[in-house]
């Protein structure tokens, strides 16, 4: 409950200062120091994090190159001339793993367990510097209540709390003032300090790192000379063995034949009067023109009987171009023709116009 109770004064006692009911304690100098200690901490664990990325970083290395090899491998023969190349890249992944397990070993006592310990200071100096927080929030608490039972000194109940109140107080501020003047003093003394540490430090990595890239480049050196008749550049100019896409069959919409329309069975119906035009693929019939193309051949459109029947779910739409007609099976109109559409899916609508049916390109009008 005193937990509690003390807790909860401390709150007050910050949300008073905070809104100005109450005064502070403030000492410029020891913020200062304060986060620049903070500062140099965060660095500080930066690099921490950096240093153990460079491990992971060899590790998923030696793990990749393994892979490649493995693929380049599965690509040849064992009797082509490459297949020799592709199997030296998994010994040299080897050879790395090898030394990077040496490079971790070493910078593990001359780099990380320093740093760690090093770092160890810093967060031993935080929590310092948060109990020095919590007993300056406790000392300006207690003078602040002093300051209010002085003022009611007449009252019986405040003499009666003023001693108390003043014994607490006293101890607040001399538990604060002697932690305060440690934390002065050592605050710029462990600023300074990082720069003499540190050239052990960083000495350490460059040795440790150089010792591994001469390694891994020793394991290297050997490969070059297996493709050294190989032009490394011609890669870019390779022409592509497969055909073409402007004459490759997957280029072609089947699904723009008439038999996939809804209407396919109007569209291939052969009567006296009417005969579609024979072809394997719709894009071999028809292309959909864009708007403001004109047709290649003139021809007359006649109606098609085989379109006169009624169908549910007519629509209106208004021609924005004007479109003639390649075949009998289109309709020619004019911009701002109505025509009644009675099926409107794909790119070729079936539709109505002057009592003639046909086919309607669906980019050259739109619906009502």
């Amino acid at each position: 409950m005193d937990s509690f109770k003390t807790s909860f004064a401390r709150t007050k006692q910050k949300l008073m200062t905070k809104t100005g009911h109450s005064d502070e304690t403030i000492d410029v100098q020891y913020h200062y120091e304060k986060e620049k200690i903070l500062a140099v901490e965060e660095r500080l664990i930066r690099i921490q994090k950096n240093a153990k990325k460079i491990n992971d970083l060899m590790k998923d290395l030696n793990k990749t190159m393994t892979d490649i090899s493995s693929d380049t491998c599965d690509l040849y023969e064992a009797t082509d001339k490459l297949f020799v190349p592709g199997t030296q890249i998994k010994e040299v992944a080897s050879g790395y793993e090898t030394h990077r397990k040496a490079y971790e070993d070493r910078t593990s006592e001359s780099f990380n367990k320093p740093l760690a310990e090093y770092i160890a200071q810093y967060k031993e100096v935080k929590k310092r510097m948060e109990e020095l927080t919590t007993r300056k929030v406790d000392m300006d608490r207690y003078k602040n209540e002093l300051g209010k039972l002085r003022e009611k000194a007449t009252s019986s109940n405040s003499k009666n709390r003023l001693g108390p109140t003043e014994e607490k107080f006293k101890i607040c501020k001399e538990g604060y003032e002697s932690l305060h003047a440690e934390l002065v003093r050592d605050l710029p003394i462990l600023y300074e300090d990082k720069n003499p540490y540190f050239r052990f430090l960083l000495a350490a990595l460059i040795k440790s790192q150089e010792d591994l890239y001469r390694a891994m480049a020793s394991e290297w050196a050997h490969l070059p000379a297996m493709v050294s008749h190989i032009n490394d550049t011609a890669g870019k100019d390779h022409p592509n063995v497969i055909t073409p896409v402007n004459h490759s069959s997957a280029s072609i919409n089947i699904r723009d034949d008439p038999a996939f329309k809804s209407n396919a069975s109007i569209k291939t119906k052969t009567t006296p009067e009417y005969t579609t035009t024979s072809g394997p693929l719709a894009k071999d019939i028809k292309d959909v023109r864009k708007p403001g193309e004109q047709p290649q051949i003139q021809t007359v459109t006649s109606p098609n009987p085989a379109y006169q029947y009624a169908s549910a779910g007519q629509k209106k739409a208004t021609a924005v171009y004007d479109f003639t007609a390649l075949d009998s099976t289109e309709l020619s109109f004019k911009a701002g023709d109505q025509i009644t559409v009675f099926s409107c899916e794909g790119e070729w609508w079936e539709g109505e116009v002057h009592g003639v049916r046909g086919l309607v390109p669906a980019n050259y009008v739109t619906l009502d």
